[in-house]
């Protein structure tokens, strides 16, 4: 997956679909419905892009098909295939209140509730009861809970993320 500030990754071209052109895409996430709402999309593959004009779209159980107006043939597929479809950052929906995307929290600067630097956030652990930040600082790391207990603030514009940590969470 190559998000960038500019664009973000939706999911994997697949293979090609018939003789026109449309080809599958294995959605990044959950939600197929969105791509219903896509009207402009970037193809990428390695160096190579293709800004491309949604022409239909059809939700498949595992996948979603998409048709557009330059790629209409099964080897303009092949271009395409193995890379991402992409959109402008700005037109990525919206998470819920108090949700962040997670290239919204890498990065941020974490410090305690009293103000001390703790470090970076540089990576998140996807676990099972709730996800778990990647803290640095130079070669210390600390991993950080992702709970309301631990989390007091996250503040992306501000580049600053809020912990209370407990005695030997950030020691």
């Amino acid at each position: 997956m190559a998000t960038t500030p500019e664009r973000i990754a939706l999911g994997r071209i697949g293979r090609s679909h018939g003789v026109t052109g449309a080809f599958r895409v294995w959605p990044y996430a959950d939600d197929f419905e969105r791509f219903t709402r896509l009207r402009q999309v970037v193809l990428t593959r390695g160096n190579k892009t293709l800004a491309a004009v949604v022409r239909s779209v059809q939700i498949l159980p595992d996948c979603v098909l998409i048709q557009t107006e330059e790629v209409t043939r099964p080897e303009d597929v092949a271009t395409w295939l193995g890379g991402d479809l992409e959109i402008a950052a700005e037109e990525r929906a919206k998470p819920p209140d108090g949700e962040f995307f997670h290239d919204q929290i890498i990065g941020l600067r974490v410090e305690t509730t009293d103000g001390q630097l703790v470090g970076t956030i540089t990576g998140i652990i996807e676990a099972p009861a709730s996800d778990v930040y990647v803290c640095r600082d130079g070669d210390r790391e600390f991993l950080i809970p992702a709970v309301d207990v631990f989390i007091q603030s996250i503040d992306p514009a501000g580049g600053r993320m809020v912990i209370a940590p407990i005695p030997g969470m950030v020691d």
